[in-house]
C-alpha cells in the first residue's frame, strides 16, 4: 500500500541518509518531486529547483513538521536543497508558512526568489527581521479571482519557470474566505508541469469557474490536499484539474481510514520521490 506512514526518528534518519548527494538528475532522468513533510515538496528538473511550503513552524498537533536535520540542511542550502531558484507559498497558515523564516531564508540565499500571496507579503514586511532589499525578490500574487501568470529565468534559461496561479478558496467554507489560498501550476524547463494546491476547498464550484484555466495546460503531477482525493476520488480529481497523476499531501500524522484504504497515491514519508513527466502514449 502506497500510503503507509511512520514519522518516527529512525525512519526519518534512514530517509535522510538515503537522499542523494545531489538532487540534480542526469540528462536522461525525469524531473522529480521529493517530499519533506505536510505540504512541503521539492521539485527539480536539471539544475532548476523549486520548493513549495517548506518553511513553517506549526503542527497544530495534527500535521508533521519538517524533520530538524532536513530543515537545517534546507536553511543552509545543503544538497539536495542547494541552488533553489524559487520558493512558493500557498497561504499564510502556520502549518505552511512562517514569515520570519522565509525572510531569513531569502536573506541567506540571495539568488532565490519567492512567489507568494499578497497576504504573505504583508506578514513578511511586518516581521521583525524584514529587510527592504528582499522586496525586489518577491513575486506577489494579487487577491483576485482570475488566473495570474509570470515567467522566471534561472540557470541560463529565460523561461526556466513558467508559472500560472489561481485563487482557489481555502477549505472550511465561509470562515476561511478571508484566506488567500493559491493553486500554483509550474512548468520547469518546458519539460515538467506540477501543481501545488495548498488547502484547496472540496467545493466543486470554484473549479467549474476556473475550468478554462485548468484545461489550458495538462499537469503531469499534482499535489492536492488529501481530502480532495478522499471526497472526490482520484479519477474525478484528475479530470477536474486536468492532471495525469495526483499525489495527496497534507496527510495527518494519524492517518484517516479513507486514506489507508485508498488505492490512490499519497506522500507520507520524508524523502519519498515521484517522477514528473508526460505520459507516453
Amino acid at each position: 500500500m502506497k500510503c503507509q506512514i511512520a514519522y518516527v526518528a529512525s525512519l526519518v534518519a534512514a530517509s535522510l541518509l538515503a537522499l542523494p548527494a545531489s538532487a540534480h538528475p542526469v540528462a536522461d532522468d525525469p524531473a522529480t518531486a521529493q517530499f519533506l513533510a505536510n505540504e512541503a515538496v521539492l521539485v527539480f528538473a536539471g539544475e532548476t529547483k523549486i520548493l513549495f511550503d517548506p518553511l513553517y513552524t506549526q503542527s497544530y498537533n495534527n500535521y508533521p513538521l519538517v524533520d530538524p536535520a532536513m530543515r537545517a540542511a534546507l536553511m543552509a542550502g545543503e544538497a539536495p536543497y542547494d541552488g533553489v531558484d524559487a520558493v512558493f507559498i500557498s497561504h499564510i497558515h502556520g502549518d505552511h508558512f512562517d514569515a520570519e523564516d522565509l525572510n531569513t531564508y531569502l536573506a541567506t540565499h540571495s539568488e532565490t526568489v519567492a512567489v507568494i500571496p499578497f497576504q504573505a507579503r504583508l506578514d513578511m514586511r511586518a516581521a521583525a527581521n524584514w529587510d527592504e532589499s528582499l522586496e525586489a525578490r518577491l513575486h506577489v500574487m494579487s487577491f483576485i479571482s482570475g488566473p495570474q501568470s509570470l515567467t522566471i529565468g534561472a540557470d541560463g534559461d529565460a523561461r526556466a519557470l513558467q508559472i500560472e496561479a489561481v485563487h482557489i478558496p481555502h477549505a472550511g467554507g465561509a470562515g476561511r474566505a478571508h484566506i488567500q489560498n493559491m493553486a500554483y501550476r509550474v512548468t520547469l524547463r518546458d519539460e515538467a508541469t506540477v501543481m501545488h494546491m495548498g488547502d484547496a476547498t472540496p467545493d466543486a464550484a470554484p473549479y467549474a469557474a476556473q475550468h478554462a484555466h485548468f484545461q489550458a495546460r495538462t499537469t503531469h503531477r499534482a499535489f492536492p490536499p488529501y481530502w480532495l482525493i478522499q471526497q472526490w476520488g482520484g479519477e474525478v480529481l484528475r479530470e477536474r484539474i486536468n492532471a495525469d497523476e495526483v499525489t495527496g499531501i497534507h496527510v495527518p500524522i494519524r492517518l484517516p481510514g479513507a486514506v489507508t484504504a485508498s488505492s490512490e497515491d499519497f506522500f507520507t514519508r520524508p524523502g519519498e520521490q515521484r517522477g514528473v513527466h508526460p505520459h507516453e502514449d
